[in-house]
């Protein structure tokens, strides 16, 4: 009877196995989701001529990413989105002076690990490459330079990016996917006055990008 409970118990736990392996096998590997994404910076800066610097607004657009999951629990996402815009306003003695604006898009390869039933949680890891382009300065920062032209570049940035997020159904199909992201984002810009280089700030904007949106395995 020992020896028939445990045949029996091997049977059964080998059989399991064989469902799940099969369930995995069967399910899509690839996972797409679509959002709406906000990004919100924690921004400082080092000052530009004395008791002054400047700050980065928020801004708002798509998040796209594919998450290739190589098996139940771990994939690696590749992020991308719409260009995102940011307006740039001097703080401290330039408070509230229109700098200018950047627009700037933060591709993410990140390794994420997923768990769950129904609702699935996952958190992940990785690198965020961040490239401005477009800088425009203000005709404000020209007049208050006085100043012909005026100019601004900003450099591009690698650093850090982890996030925490859920996909719950919402059908056979789709589900309801949320995810918040910080990333280490820090760039230098310069500041270009009658065609020379006239300041250099450091800016660590280090935000956190909220998305939320629908997501599909295919």
């Amino acid at each position: 009877m020992k020896k028939l409970i445990v045949a029996l118990v091997l049977v059964s736990s080998f059989n399991g196995a064989v469902i799940a392996e099969n369930q995995i096998a069967e399910k899509p590997p690839w996972l797409f989701k679509g959002t709406v994404a906000y990004v919100s910076p924690n921004d400082s800066s080092n000052s530009v001529l004395g008791n002054d610097g400047v700050t980065v607004d928020s801004g708002l657009g798509l998040g796209l990413s594919f998450t290739y999951m190589l098996d139940s629990n771990w994939g690696i996402e590749v992020l991308a989105a719409t260009p995102f815009t940011h307006e740039i306003t001097g703080t401290g003695n330039l408070s509230g002076l229109d700098i200018g604006e950047a627009k700037q898009l933060p591709p993410t390869v990140s390794v994420t690990y997923y768990w769950g039933n129904e609702t699935f949680y996952h958190v992940g890891a990785g690198i965020n490459y961040t490239r401005f382009f477009e800088e425009n300065s203000s005709s404000a920062l020209t007049e208050a330079l006085g100043a012909d032209t005026t100019d601004l570049k900003l450099e591009a940035s690698v650093g850090l990016s982890i996030q925490v997020g859920f996909d719950t159904p919402i059908n056979d199909d789709w589900s309801l996917s949320g995810t918040v992201y910080y990333k280490d984002i820090d760039t230098t810009a310069d500041v270009y006055v009658n065609g020379a280089k006239a300041a250099s700030v450091d800016v660590q904007i280090d935000p956190m990008v909220w998305t939320l949106g629908v997501s599909t395995r295919f």
